[in-house]
């Protein structure tokens, strides 16, 4: 274990021109000198390869090729990166604040697998953030206990457990899946990332939760209180969507500023 380790972000883009800028400039104005940016894009057609080429000299590896989804895309940004540690800060992601990482590997990791710390979620179309602390992996169970773009995990794991392409919910069941093998979980006091909300889980949110109970169902964890929480938590989704179709916007705002957060769902 080095005293300041490889670090790879790795990026990945589908016609996200304007997003991919703005993740671009936070991952290399990070002030951790140990750090390469990997780039992967799915072949778009908005102008996002031009964007690309332009930081190509500081980037490590870049690629724009058809993929099969999100999870192929950064299955090979794990392949071409070469850190000892990896993170995702996809299109539209960006790190907190430009001393995230130096503050992250500041002190000796070598008795950790996977590090992680605390986000922000913002809801672009609403001008809404609220900032959610990450918790103890032990609520895997009922829900992701930090968001992915706050989570360094080591290389090797990744090669070992790619993501599952086929999965909606692949990086839960990554996540899940180390914590069940026994990986070693840190949580880091700071303030990783800034991530939209409105991503794919959340415009599937029934279908992802289906494949969180078919995962948990897999690793023997699917008790009947689990199931039972995670019933209750379909039937909230279809509330909302119902309550948003007949109350004002500025009601489900007003709800959305306010109400209790605990976790990512």
């Amino acid at each position: 274990m080095t005293a300041h380790p490889k670090v790879s972000i790795v990026t990945v883009n589908f016609n996200m021109a304007q997003d991919l800028l703005a993740t671009l400039d936070s991952v290399l104005g990070q002030d951790y000198s140990n750090l390469e940016s990997i780039v992967i894009d799915g072949g778009s057609t908005d102008g996002s390869r031009d964007i690309i080429t332009t930081y190509s000299s500081r980037l490590t590896h870049w690629a724009s090729e058809p993929d099969r989804n999100l999870y192929d895309g950064m299955n090979k940004g794990v392949a071409a990166a070469t850190g000892e540690w990896v993170l995702f800060m996809n299109s539209g992601d960006r790190f907190a604040s430009k001393s995230v990482v130096s503050e992250m590997f500041r002190e000796d990791h070598a008795a950790a697998d996977i590090l992680y710390g605390d986000c922000i979620r913002i809801y672009p179309d609403r001008n809404i953030s609220r900032a959610i602390r990450a918790e103890r992996p032990s609520v895997l169970p009922l829900r992701m206990h930090c968001s992915h773009q706050s989570l360094f995990m080591r290389r090797d794991v990744l090669l070992n457990r790619p993501f599952a392409m086929e999965c909606l919910a692949a990086d839960y069941d990554l996540i899940l899946s180390a914590y069940m093998s026994g990986k070693r979980f840190k949580y880091i006091t700071c303030l990783v990332s800034v991530a939209a909300a409105g991503g794919r889980s959340d415009q599937n949110r029934l279908m992802m939760l289906r494949q969180r109970m078919a995962i948990l169902h897999r690793h023997g964890l699917l008790s009947l209180g689990v199931r039972l929480h995670y019933v209750w938590l379909m039937v909230r989704v279809i509330i909302a969507g119902a309550l948003k179709a007949v109350f004002p916007k500025q009601v489900t705002d007003f709800v959305l500023r306010h109400r209790s957060i605990k976790g990512l769902g």
